[in-house]
């Protein structure tokens, strides 16, 4: 016979064993309802996917024709949410300082609740059923903690460990969440995917790669003092990347849409080995205003170097349309195609920022910013849209034409047949 006390529950019957018979019978408790499952020969209760509700006292009562024994057990259940980020190294802490001698741990992960690692009294050893861990799992012989190192997003989901002896029996559950880093930037700009690293091991070698075929795109062997960089016929990355020898650090340069991927970081030396992605998103700096008002295209710096060149250039040809040079003082507009820019075109010597007056829909397209300097090169993209008015003024004689000729037109007829889409 077992009892259940929970926190505001009275001692409630919740399994038994009749005299002289095998038969288990359940009382039907809400909570535990479908979860619990009686040895009929040697009385162990097991509670299936065990929740916070579980939680309080069991005991449990054999009772004999001379005799009755009595056993309480405490049942503890927690649950840690973790979030990490790819490559870092987790550590799950089971909550004892010291294990006892007669302690056994038993680590499960996942809904089927897949052994990953266990301890008894005589080993400590860890298991990779399904290849997801290889050699990144190891508990602690002391405290039976559960490291796992490199993590990966395929480690994301639910941990218990179990740690029994004797007297008791307590759960831990963990909730791991890891997340693949997210960076986010305008195109045009720069961005640098840093390894998090100060400075790489004498042995490290670094390889950068990206997209779903891993196309190698940089690499460093600090052993041979080598730095590669992508030489291919892509011409996303053709003299856009730059490598940090230090730290493995790559920054991209004029960043564009197309350049939105998965890339993914592998670091090896003789003393570790980490695997890290980071998914980069570019997004366009969007314009949008009505026909005739003016357009602006801000470079977001707010003040210039002496020596910096600024150039404005417009369309797929990206045809040059201003230009700041501010060693010498100068501002240069031009015309463009047509003279389709013709006196329209404004930059400020102090920002470099452009502005387009009288916008017409000839003006809409993609403009290109690039600002020069003795320290840096940076980039800039705008995609400019200038929309129809549609609320000008419609004078009187427009409305009677526009009607005169929506009675002279003739309507054509569609004809269409059932069971047919139109």
């Amino acid at each position: 016979m077992i009892k259940y006390s929970g926190v505001l529950d009275l001692e409630a019957l919740i399994a038994q064993i009749p005299e002289r018979t095998s038969n288990t019978s359940f009382r039907d408790i809400e909570r535990f309802r479908g979860r619990l499952q009686l040895d009929s020969e040697t009385g162990d209760l097991t509670i299936r996917d065990v929740k916070i509700t579980h939680s309080g006292d069991y005991q449990l009562k054999l009772i004999k024709a001379r005799q009755t024994k009595s056993r309480r057990f405490k049942l503890i259940l927690c649950v840690d949410s973790l979030p990490f980020s790819e490559g870092e190294n987790v550590s799950l802490n089971s909550g004892v300082s010291k294990l006892q001698r007669d302690d056994q741990v038993l680590w499960t992960f996942g809904s089927e609740d897949t052994v990953i690692a266990k301890r008894d009294r005589n080993t400590t050893q860890t298991a990779d059923a399904d290849g997801r861990f290889g050699d990144r799992l190891q508990m602690d012989k002391q405290t039976g903690s559960l490291s796992i190192t490199n993590t990966k997003s395929t480690d994301s989901g639910v941990y218990h460990i179990q740690i029994s002896n004797r007297n008791k029996v307590s759960y831990k559950k963990f909730r791991v969440t890891v997340w693949l880093d997210t960076v986010k930037v305008r195109a045009g700009d720069s961005v640098t995917l840093n390894t998090g690293m100060t400075e790489l091991e004498e042995d490290s070698k670094i390889l950068w790669t990206h997209g779903d075929h891993e196309t190698c795109i940089a690499k460093i062997n600090r052993a041979t003092n080598k730095t590669s960089l992508y030489r291919g016929n892509d011409v996303r990355f053709r003299d856009r990347l730059q490598l940090d020898h230090q730290t493995g650090s790559l920054s991209i340069w004029n960043i564009s849409i197309t350049h939105s991927d998965v890339y993914k970081l592998q670091i090896s030396s003789r003393t570790r080995s980490k695997c890290k992605r980071f998914v980069l998103i570019v997004n366009e700096n969007t314009v949008s205003v009505t026909e005739g008002d003016r357009a602006e295209l801000n470079t977001d710096v707010s003040e210039l170097q002496r020596d910096t060149l600024i150039l404005w250039m417009f369309g797929p040809r990206d045809r040059l349309i201003a230009k700041a040079d501010l060693e010498n003082r100068k501002i240069s507009t031009y015309d463009g195609v047509g003279g389709r820019f013709r006196d329209r075109l404004q930059l400020d010597l102090q920002t470099g920022s452009l502005s387009i007056t009288s916008t017409t829909n000839t003006d809409s397209g993609l403009y290109k910013l690039k600002i020069i300097s003795s320290r840096e090169t940076r980039y800039k993209r705008f995609r400019v849209t200038v929309c129809e008015d549609r609320e000008r003024e419609i004078h009187p004689e427009d409305t009677v034409e526009s009607t005169q000729r929506e009675k002279t037109e003739e309507i054509p007829l569609l004809k269409i047949y059932s069971g047919t889409s139109v």
